[in-house]
């Protein structure tokens, strides 16, 4: 398993980005009305993304190794390591979709609607980038290191 490339999840947040203006533009020129975004949807990101990093805090003495503590096993090991790759890559997503829905909604920030969709877009975008910031963290500390090769330096 490769670790996460930065510019891997750019792309993908680009092409969700693209998505979400483009669907919220055909709904505006459909119905004159902007995609809503429920401010829900920001506060859940945003509890995800903190809940991850501060899991990642706690849990990172043991996928360090530090002395004085009890190492998870292998299997584990490999299962966070693949929950941060998960999370890096949803972040991505739902934080580009977003991002399209706040920068298609711009255009109607005059009205109630279209303000609430581009302040609570924005805020769900910025909960992606902490989900992805934490997952990138989370996954920094599950690379598995090579114990014969520190053994023979």
């Amino acid at each position: 398993m490769r670790a996460t490339k930065i510019s891997q999840l750019v792309v993908i947040a680009a092409i969700l980005a693209a998505i979400g203006f483009a669907l919220s533009q055909i709904l505006m020129g459909q119905t004159a009305r902007s995609l809503p975004v429920p401010a829900m949807a920001a506060g859940a990101l945003w509890i995800l993304g903190g809940g991850m990093g501060i899991w990642t805090y706690f849990a990172r003495p043991r996928l360090s190794r530090q002395v004085g503590t009890t190492p998870f096993p292998a299997l584990v090991s490999a299962r966070i390591a693949v929950l941060a790759l998960s999370g890096s890559r949803t972040g991505a997503v739902i934080g580009g979709f977003y991002a399209g829905v706040s920068l298609a909604s711009i255009a109607g920030i005059d009205t109630p609607a279209g303000w609430s969709a581009s302040i609570n877009g924005f805020l769900a975008a910025l909960g992606g980038v902490l989900l992805v910031i934490a997952s990138l963290w989370l996954e920094s500390l599950c690379v598995a290191t090579d114990q014969g090769a520190a053994e023979e330096s």
